[in-house]
């Protein structure tokens, strides 16, 4: 029964591991991966989408894009409109020094009365070199309104929610 208990945590384990990606999920907190929404009214909305350094401004825009068509079509709606978009980039540079070491060899000289002789000796070198790191983090938030029925034709903010959230999901997993 021990060795089930194990064999069944180990595997669960296993597919979380193989499963791990970008997180659409609700964020844990405000610096956390992931989203978080509220109802500003019956028909309106605010989502937010938070990535990590791995994530471009387009992935966090399609990830929040995404929970909006999801949103939409849990409150019933067919299409919704974006009313503002807006994207937060969070710059930081870590700075740091690097330092390896290297094995080298030298010529060693050396003269008496009978003459000079030269033979290698190792020698250690050491070398430093400044390392910055730009990481940058993406936040994308959008206000929209629900729709149902017919939407107007031709505008570019208004989505249909069930194509949108299919094509996402399929492409973002």
């Amino acid at each position: 029964m021990r060795k089930a208990i194990i064999c069944a945590f180990s595997a669960l384990f296993i597919v979380g591991a193989c499963a791990s990606g970008p997180d659409y999920a609700p964020a844990a907190n405000a610096d956390a991966v992931g989203y978080s929404d509220q109802r500003i009214e019956t028909d309106r909305w605010r989502v937010s989408y938070r990535g990590n350094t791995k994530m471009s401004s387009a992935d966090v825009q399609d990830y929040a894009l995404m929970r909006a068509a999801q949103l939409t079509l849990e409150n019933d709606g067919d299409w919704f409109e974006i009313v503002t978009a807006d994207t937060d980039a969070d710059a930081k540079r870590r700075y740091s020094t690097q330092t390896d070491y290297e094995s080298q060899f030298a010529v060693q000289q050396s003269c008496g009365l009978l003459g000079c002789s030269s033979r290698l000796v190792p020698v250690m070198t050491r070398t430093e070199r400044d390392v910055v790191d730009n990481r940058t983090v993406y936040e994308h938030a959008i206000e929209f309104r629900i729709g149902k029925g017919e939407a107007l034709a031709g505008s570019p903010s208004i989505y249909d929610a069930q194509d949108t959230f299919s094509t996402l999901k399929a492409r973002l997993g």
